[in-house]
């Protein structure tokens, strides 16, 4: 099936004249349909539960231990469910090491992006509902297939408070790293709000142009990112960053957050490219 079948090739207003014009000469192909949260079945073809890195991880940044059991489908929609627990289940053994307070869940698609001459154009996108505030984190977004960190792109990302971040991760020429950041504002929990990046081969760059509810927002530079493979992750991370406390800063052992369920949602979760040959 091609994209203009299933995703919609509309780029909205302000979208860069380049991707326009890439837009109108490509013949796309889907990796993931929007159906893929439709059903069990439909969801086994197309994802994973957990993280994708050491074979299916539980744990990553946050405060969350991911489980299988806090993942679950209905009519189309995909819902993410964090809980908290009466005391911590361990400590995160990734910095910066929170204490794990909560139960939630994460997924990863089963096919990875590589934007390269075979693949030069990518589109990423999905509508979502989520709840925010103190100790709430959910994500969509990208990740080199470790030790390829970055490249990393959020596409959508909440820590803490109610203003999505679009982030695009590059190395910083050490053993560092730098972001490109675009803050957006216009959430509303109780809505469903729709993310995109549409990515695009630039030499041995890629350009990234991010839209929230189909307005374009801004155009991020993937520094040497092409040809390296990204999982797609979908996830509810909770407390770490978004506790608003520093780490090892009084308050950090109790890893404030919600007490009662929080909740991440999807639904039309869709990724196509382009097939040079």
């Amino acid at each position: 099936m091609t994209a203009a079948a299933a995703g919609g090739l509309s780029l909205g207003p302000g979208a860069p004249a380049r991707a326009a014009a890439g837009r109108r000469a490509a013949t796309w192909e889907n990796l993931i349909e929007k159906s893929s949260f439709g059903s069990t079945t439909a969801f086994n073809q197309e994802w994973n539960h957990l993280y994708p890195w050491d074979g299916g991880a539980d744990t990553h940044n946050g405060a969350a231990r991911m489980r299988q059991s806090q993942v679950s489908l209905s009519q189309g929609v995909l819902t993410l469910t964090a809980t908290r627990l009466s005391a911590p289940d361990g400590t995160s053994p990734h910095a910066p090491y929170a204490p794990l307070w909560y139960r939630s869940g994460a997924i990863h698609a089963k096919e990875r992006i590589l934007v390269n001459d075979q693949f030069p154009e990518y589109d990423i996108e999905g509508e979502f509902r989520t709840q925010t505030g103190q100790g709430i984190w959910p994500a969509f977004w990208t990740t080199g297939t470790w030790p390829d960190w970055p490249p990393e792109t959020d596409i959508l990302e909440y820590v803490g408070d109610s203003t999505n971040l679009f982030n695009t991760w590059n190395k910083d020429g050490g053993d560092g790293s730098t972001v490109e950041r675009e803050p957006v504002g216009g959430h509303n929990p109780d809505a469903w709000h729709t993310y995109r990046v549409w990515m695009s081969k630039d030499g041995d760059d890629v350009l990234l142009d991010y839209y929230f509810d189909g307005v374009y927002k801004a155009t991020h530079r993937g520094v040497g990112w092409a040809g390296i493979p990204q999982w797609l992750i979908v996830n509810l991370q909770m407390g770490s960053w978004a506790s608003g406390i520093e780490p090892g800063a009084p308050g950090w052992d109790q890893q404030p957050g919600p007490s009662g369920p929080t909740t991440f949602r999807a639904r039309n979760v869709w990724v196509g490219r382009t097939r040079a040959y």
